[in-house]
């Protein structure tokens, strides 16, 4: 029988080793690897002034978006008419002490209620290529554990499928939820998974 000195240094072992199997298992929540959301950039007014990026300071929130099928391309899109897409920036954070990670892409799955298809009715895996520095940054080093990255997070070939396939989806106006899990790898090669994240878009007609 293991005495209750035993049961405690076990206890303190899988704490310091971030839950006893690392990786994904032990990031519940983001506890370790967070998706913050999706953000958007501050739009100039006047042109050619370029848009500012999402910041710690300053990032804005992107809620979603209406779109028709026939307009749109891809999520995000160019909603401005300005050329370059909008919002759609993926904000992720790292909160390991003294491990960076390599954030490697994020899992997308797409749902819409009285669809005629399988729910998600589409699945994607986007390739990242950011690496986020550790929560804690020894004196003089400036990695930061915090990016902002826009990502195509619903492709032209799935936008392309369900223009062609308009009878395998519900009348418009119709919402779809877009849910996303970011994925990554730490300086030790274990492997996390952020928590979820959803983004709405209205489809009108």
């Amino acid at each position: 029988m293991r005495t209750a000195r035993a049961v405690v240094m076990a206890a303190a072992a899988c704490v310091a080793i971030a839950g006893c199997g690392g990786g994904g298992g032990s990031n519940d929540n983001g506890v370790s690897f967070r998706a913050l959301g999706v953000f958007q950039e501050v739009q100039e007014q006047v042109a050619p002034a370029a848009d500012t990026l999402p910041t710690k300071d300053n990032h804005p929130g992107d809620t979603g978006r209406e779109i028709s099928l026939s307009g749109t391309n891809t999520i995000p899109n160019d909603v401005n008419g300005d050329g370059d897409f909008d919002g759609g920036f993926l904000g992720m954070e790292n909160d390991l002490a003294s491990q960076s990670i390599n954030v490697q892409g994020v899992h997308v799955s797409i749902f819409i209620p009285g669809a005629r298809l399988h729910n998600p009715v589409a699945t994607d895996f986007v390739a990242l290529s950011i690496t986020l520095g550790p929560a804690v940054v020894a004196e003089g080093e400036t990695a930061s554990n915090l990016s902002f990255a826009q990502t195509l997070f619903v492709g032209p070939d799935i936008m392309a499928f369900w223009n062609q396939n308009q009878t395998l989806l519900p009348p418009t106006p119709f919402t779809m939820t877009v849910v996303m899990r970011l994925t990554g790898i730490d300086d030790a090669g274990d492997t996390f998974d952020s928590n979820e994240i959803t983004y709405t878009v209205d489809v009108l007609p």
